[in-house]
This record gives structure tokens, C-alpha cells and sequence, in this order.
């Protein structure tokens, strides 16, 4: 064999390993944690606008919804039926249904100075037992009544604290075990289901790998984008960080960072 020839047998080995090199890291493998001080969600958690006929729109971190206090049925969302009353300028009460079946009855309070926002709520699980949960929001804007921007105090409030990733050649299996949200996703942009036990279906995911490290990440609702970002980890693999933001506003970008265990 010729020196030439077996340069040109080297050269093919290595091309070919490093051919393989360039697939996702197995640092993606494993339980991550969420580090809520090093994390940081900005804005307001929730936002509400009352048109002048007395139509109420919310738009946060959990979706948007339209509704109306007259006591009547209105189509919220896609599959969110929503009953609202209201007392009195300062307290209101939210009865919602998903699919038929009852999802939740919320009581809104208002404090004597209208900067504190209180909602006491009964959320039903997938067995129909209720699950009571307090949340407590600050004014961001607006200066009465339940318009405005309103901030949870603590804006990691119902997010899962566990990730876990299974990472393959081509795809990767992630969950939040606290709230059995699960997918498999391929990593070349393709859409995958999102199972998700509070959401009916149309909930996608896609990764698309930027190197062996990184993945932008994109979610949907129906079709419509709700979330873009990305999913890096560190050169160590001790963290992984998650980055997303609302579609055309990429200035007001939420970072999750996650230890792994």
C-alpha cells in the first residue's frame, strides 16, 4: 500500500468520526432541576383590557381567553367555556368548562387599594378532583379595577420544577413528570404532540439542533405559534438553560436555568 493510499484511508476514518461526533451531546441525558435564582420570567404574568361593551380580554403566560361578567356562556378560547359574575367592582367570580367538562371556578378579589390582585381557585384534575391553589398578583399597570398588568409575586408559581431528557440519535424524549407533560421530538423541525393533560390536543413541539448543544425550540397551539427559543447546555453539562419569548417580542425573554441531579 502507497503512502498516498493510506493518507486517504486515514482521512475517510476521520471524516467519518467526526461525521458522528457531530450529533446531540449525551449531556442532554439526565433529571435537571430548576434553579429559580437563577431564573428570571419578566413582565407582567397577566394582562387585562375591557372593551367599552364590557368584553374582558386576558392574555398571560397560560394563554388568552374573552369573556364577559354578565353571568352568561361565552367561548373564551378554542375549547375554554367561560361563566363570569361580578359582585362588585372589586370582586368576580370565573366558572370555566374545557370540552364539556368542568376545568375551574376561580374567585378574583381586589385589595381596598386596588394594587393587589388575590384569585382563590378550585382546578380540577384529570380524575375531576379539585386541586385549590392561591395566587397573588402585584399591579404592573393600570391604576383600578381589574384592568391592567398584573405580576405574580412568584412568577416560578406553577411551573414544574423537573425536567427530564432522554436523548437519542435523531430525537429526544423530554417530560415534567409533576405535571405529566411528555413529547417526542424529532430533531430536524418537525412537529411532535405535546401530551398534555391541561391542554386538549393541537399542542406541538419542534427542536431543530443548532449543534450538538443547542436546539431552538418552538411551540404551537393549532398551528399558531405561542413560544419561540431555545435549550442550551453548558460546556460542563451542569446546566441547561431555556430560553423563550412570545412570537415578534424577543426583548421581553423569560430564561429558566436548570442544575442537573
Amino acid at each position: 500500500m502507497t503512502k498516498r493510499a493510506l493518507q486517504c484511508i486515514l482521512i475517510g476514518v476521520l471524516a467519518l468520526t467526526a461525521a458522528g461526533c457531530r450529533g446531540p451531546s449525551l449531556d442532554w441525558n439526565g433529571t435537571w432541576k430548576l434553579d429559580p435564582a437563577r431564573s428570571n420570567i419578566p413582565g407582567p404574568t397577566l394582562t387585562l383590557s375591557l372593551t367599552p361593551d364590557g368584553m374582558f380580554y386576558s392574555s398571560g403566560r397560560s394563554g388568552s381567553a374573552k369573556f364577559r361578567c354578565d353571568g352568561k356562556a361565552y367561548q373564551a378560547a378554542e375549547t375554554l367555556t367561560a361563566f363570569c359574575t361580578q359582585k362588585n367592582s372589586s370582586d368576580l367570580e370565573i366558572t370555566t368548562f374545557r370540552n364539556g367538562s368542568k376545568a375551574g371556578v376561580s374567585h378574583w378579589q381586589l385589595s381596598s387599594n386596588g394594587k393587589m390582585l388575590t384569585v382563590d381557585s378550585e382546578i380540577f384534575q384529570p380524575d375531576r378532583s379539585p386541586k385549590p391553589k392561591e395566587t397573588h398578583f402585584t399591579r404592573t399597570s393600570g391604576s383600578s379595577g381589574f384592568t391592567g398588568g398584573w405580576r405574580n409575586v412568584n412568577p416560578f408559581d406553577g411551573l414544574a420544577s423537573i425536567l427530564q431528557i432522554s436523548m437519542g440519535s435523531n430525537a429526544l424524549h423530554y417530560s415534567y413528570p409533576e405535571k405529566d407533560i411528555h413529547a417526542d421530538a424529532f430533531i430536524d423541525g418537525t412537529d411532535a404532540a405535546i401530551q398534555d393533560p391541561s391542554v386538549s390536543a393541537g399542542a406541538t413541539v419542534s427542536l431543530r439542533e443548532r449543534g450538538p448543544r443547542e436546539f431552538s425550540v418552538t411551540t404551537k397551539l393549532n398551528g399558531r405559534a405561542t413560544n419561540a427559543g431555545y435549550w442550551q447546555i453548558s460546556a460542563d453539562g451542569r446546566s441547561l438553560t431555556d430560553s423563550y419569548w412570545e412570537p415578534g417580542r424577543p426583548n421581553e425573554k423569560a430564561v429558566l436555568v436548570y442544575e442537573k441531579q
